[in-house]
């Protein structure tokens, strides 16, 4: 009898001990292992995400890489490890192998020969340290789904469930195999594609203007003007896709997407109340200013309250006189004017892309502007009209572009990941906004406000021609008892030849002439450099 209770002791501590020699080899795994099953091991170095590329085939994420060295614990494989590893960082993963665990280690750019037991995979970071167009493209969640951006839009498309991994062989007891090659999966999948109409090298350009030339809240937008492709979209502040935790907190906003919203434009908008004055005829007319008028009891001045003498319609584009464009307005009457507005695109939203949408702004309405003091702000962009870089951008496109308005957008194709193209943008038959008379006409003024009129800070150099109108927007919000302007340089260039319409805004600016001119004379300058303008 108590030899068979003694045999049973035994076999069951024999089992016991077995099963705890089992949970202890699991419990001392390498925490980067997703599984051990079927007698596999598996190493996940990272989810796999689709492509958002730019116009050029460029990528956009997933630019900037870091080698990741999955190995088993044998001597060949740390020896491959100690040519690559500190002294600290190699001390610590042979004390792993010798527990008989397999190592996975982040080895920067630093390469190794590989071997049967030592394999090396390489990680793309989805954003880089410098990520351009972060407003655009959005960012993750800790799931690596899609929070806003392209990559909230397009996200049921990116997302996979696909993983770069490396899978080892294991005995039964989970202990990795010698002998057996360590198995790469997913190193080169089929991802899906979302093409932007961004150019890299222009979104680079434009991102650098802003930053160097001080604009620390605001943006800027290039829109290609024969086809409405967006060509850079950026935004200031910028946020950092890694540490979101500060923006949420930072009363500035970083993640707000200010190209997208909608804004007092103050005298860019001159340049549709000119429009709408020259296609209902009035050529020729002529305003002596005084520095101020009076309109309904209220007292409207400009800059400075300079009195500029007799004007035309392009000595006033060039001094910018509101006094000249109130006169003008009550001549073209309210409804001319809407009219010519909403041709341009005023008051319109535009859908870039599902959950992208710039706003449509405030186009004041017939009964609102029947008010002579109404219709007196608004002819110089004030009052409760407001209105996005997108727009503004397209009002010069079309101003440009001989009268045509072609909308602007941002996707240029959408490709699944079997190759199938779901989406390619196809151009729009363009609006007549305007005549060709009227436009042309509008350029040769918008030409001479860059070089001879207040927007002298916008030339270009090499001689290349340039149109564009400067603003500075009253918010009616004040600082420190100071009201807070929004500052504004709409353009195109070559004016003689036009390729391209930028907009920049900043918020909390001096005058468009001194913050907004600059920019748009560093981001012309550097595209003209890349398309070889002369």
């Amino acid at each position: 009898m108590n030899k068979r209770i003694i045999a049973v002791f035994t076999a069951f501590a024999m089992v016991y001990g077995i099963c705890c020699l089992r949970l202890y080899t699991l419990c001392v795994a390498n925490p980067a292992a997703a599984s051990n099953q079927s007698g596999g091991y598996t190493v996940e170095v990272q989810k796999i995400r689709g492509d958002i590329l730019g116009c050029n085939g460029e990528k956009l994420v997933s630019r900037d890489y870091e080698n990741i060295v999955v190995a088993k614990p044998t001597n060949e494989a740390l020896s491959v490890l100690e040519k690559v590893l500190d002294s600290q960082s190699y001390s610590e993963a042979e004390k792993r192998m010798q527990s008989g665990n397999a190592v996975s280690v982040n080895i920067g750019r630093l390469e190794i020969a590989q071997t049967a037991d030592a394999v090396m995979l390489r990680k793309y970071n989805r954003y880089s340290e410098n990520q351009l167009a972060r407003h655009i493209i959005g960012y993750l969640d800790g799931e690596g789904r899609g929070v806003s951006g392209i990559e909230k839009s397009f996200d049921s498309l990116l997302f996979t469930e696909k993983s770069l991994s490396a899978t080892m062989k294991s005995d039964v007891y989970g202990r990795i195999l010698s002998g057996k090659r360590i198995e790469i999966r997913n190193s080169s999948p089929e991802i899906a594609s979302v093409m932007l109409t961004v150019d890299s090298r222009f979104q680079l350009v434009t991102e650098n203007a802003l930053d160097v030339n001080g604009v620390e809240c605001g943006g800027a937008v290039v829109v290609e003007i024969a086809t409405g492709a967006v060509r850079a979209c950026a935004s200031r502040p910028d946020f950092d896709t890694y540490n979101l935790a500060d923006s949420l907190n930072d009363e500035s906003s970083p993640l707000l997407n200010r190209t997208l919203g909608a804004y007092a434009v103050g005298s860019v908008f001159k340049v549709a109340v000119a429009a709408a004055a020259l296609e209902g005829g009035i050529n020729d007319f002529y305003y002596t200013c005084s520095g101020s008028c009076e309109v309904d009891g209220i007292t409207f001045s400009c800059n400075d309250k300079t009195a500029h003498g007799e004007l035309d319609i392009k000595k006033a584009l060039e001094c910018s006189c509101n006094t000249f464009f109130i006169e003008l307005a009550k001549r073209t009457g309210a409804e001319n004017i809407l009219e010519t507005a909403s041709l341009l695109g005023f008051g319109q939203e535009i859908a870039l892309a599902e959950g992208i949408v710039s706003k449509s702004g405030v186009l004041p309405t017939a009964q609102k502007l029947s008010s002579s003091g109404a219709l007196a702000n608004f002819s110089f962009g004030q009052g409760e009209f407001t209105a996005t870089l997108l727009q503004l951008a397209q009002m010069m496109a079309a101003v440009a572009d001989g009268g045509r308005y072609i909308q602007p957008y941002i996707i240029e194709k959408v490709t699944s990941a079997d190759g199938t193209v779901l989406h390619t943008h196809e151009k729009p038959y363009p609006i007549t906004a305007l005549s060709e008379k009227t436009a042309a006409r509008l350029t040769r003024m918008l030409t001479s406000v860059v070089e001879n009129g207040n927007a002298q800070k916008a030339r270009l150099k090499n001689g290349i021609s340039a149109a564009g109108k400067t603003a500075t927007a009253q918010t009616g919000t004040f600082k420190n008892g100071k009201e807070i302007c929004n500052t504004w340089f709409a353009g195109f260039f070559p004016a003689d030849n036009p390729q391209y319409a930028v907009v920049v805004l900043k918020e909390g600016g001096e005058s468009g002439a001194t913050d907004c001119a600059p920019v748009f004379r560093s981001i012309a300058n550097k595209i003209a450099d890349l398309k070889n303008f002369s």
